[in-house]
């Protein structure tokens, strides 16, 4: 990613010149501070509450100091990338959502080449580090193109490396955005001065930072909520009753950072012959399963030289409805739903069948996402 702020060294004393912002305290070269290692932390929440967010979102640091960013949700959340777009990398690109023209990152899907009509795999250009296993940490100056891979308490395959933490050393000053490549909304900068400078933030003052900022995120949560307790309905036709659940709910101040990932209502009750529409901006699937397992998401093929490769599986991805109307020995299924994705934002489905019927979001069930329609005779 190409510098945001540019520094001009003066010859002779460690002067320098300020472009934009506070002119910085400088120190001569026999004063300069001790290199530093300063934490940052990456998603957090619990059980259906979700914060994709860096902690804190921007970072002042030295050159020479390393930073280290920790994953930070529970077993059961989903993952994230560290993710610095500054040089090029194989394969197809991505523009980052409000970023500078021939800013890029990677894919996370790609066609399977060979495969079946829309057969997809992870790209392993996001999926895997740039950094290979057993070697120092990564520097960076901005020229290079620098990806923690996925981010998560456990890694998704035997053999991948350990991700719970990604670290960087900055060797030139500059404003550096870095990205999640997973979550286009989970933007970061960090911004480095040069070595001499001092009276920068202690990690105890960036931590409360820390707390502000996601506090922040789960009051705005919080307001989310209230959202579920209104059920939205209108009339259908022959006396039916269109009605509408939230897959996942944000406060729109959020910036989708801050997100609730349920359904809204959880459990509805509606009569025979009413439809239920499903909405999702961020991305979110609804998945009705007769069989006692939910699909997993993915699929793992090993190769016998190099990295296993990671296919989205066709039934959590694709659509599959066999018939209009709900049948409960039928799997029925909306694909992946999302204001980027191919297939759009919603989903519908009628009911005739008296009963509980239970579904899931196949990609985030492990946290909690689950709900009922409770269909009533008419």
């Amino acid at each position: 990613m190409k510098s945001l702020v540019r520094w001009v060294a003066l010859a002779g004393l460690a002067g320098v010149v300020w472009i934009g912002g506070e002119r910085p305290t400088l120190l001569n070269a026999q004063q300069q501070p001790a290199t530093r290692t300063l934490t940052v932390l990456v998603g957090g929440g619990h059980d259906t509450i979700v914060l994709d967010n860096f902690f804190p979102r921007t970072l002042r640091v030295r050159v020479g100091d390393t930073v280290v960013w920790k994953f930070n949700g529970d077993e059961n959340h989903h993952f994230h990338t560290v993710t610095f777009s500054g040089g090029s990398f194989p394969g197809p690109k991505r523009a980052v959502a409000g970023g500078e023209p021939g800013e890029f990152i990677p894919p996370g899907g790609l066609p399977v080449a060979g495969g079946q009509p829309g057969e997809r795999m992870r790209n392993p250009v996001r999926t895997w580090p740039t950094r290979q296993p057993g070697t120092p940490v990564e520097t960076y100056d901005g020229t290079t193109y620098v990806n923690s891979g996925e981010m998560r308490i456990r890694p998704r395959v035997p053999g991948m490396p350990a991700a719970r933490e990604f670290s960087l050393t900055f060797t030139k000053a500059g404003v550096y955005r870095y990205v999640c490549a997973v979550h286009a909304h989970m933007q970061g900068t960090i911004e480095v001065v040069p070595a001499t400078v001092v009276d920068l933030p202690s990690q105890a003052e960036i931590d409360k930072q820390t707390k502000a900022e996601a506090d922040h995120l789960l009051a705005l949560i919080e307001k989310a909520k209230e959202l579920g307790k209104t059920t939205r309905s209108e009339p259908g036709p022959n006396g039916t009753t269109f009605w509408f659940v939230r897959a996942g709910a944000f406060d729109t101040s959020a910036e989708m950072r801050g997100q609730l990932f349920d359904f809204l209502p959880k459990n509805l009750a509606v009569k025979a012959g009413d439809t239920v529409i499903w909405e999702a901006v961020d991305v979110h699937a609804i998945t009705f399963n007769p069989a006692p397992l939910a699909p997993d998401p993915f699929i793992v093929k090993p190769q016998p030289d190099g990295r296993p490769l990671i296919f989205e599986n066709p039934k959590v991805f694709q659509p599959a409805k066999p018939a209009q109307v709900y049948d409960p020995t039928q799997y029925f299924n909306s694909g992946v739903l999302g204001m980027v994705l191919p297939i759009g934002t919603s989903w519908a489905l009628t009911f005739d069948k008296p009963g509980v019927h239970e579904y899931i979001c196949p990609l985030h069930e492990p946290m909690g996402m689950k709900g009922t329609i409770t269909v009533a005779p008419r």
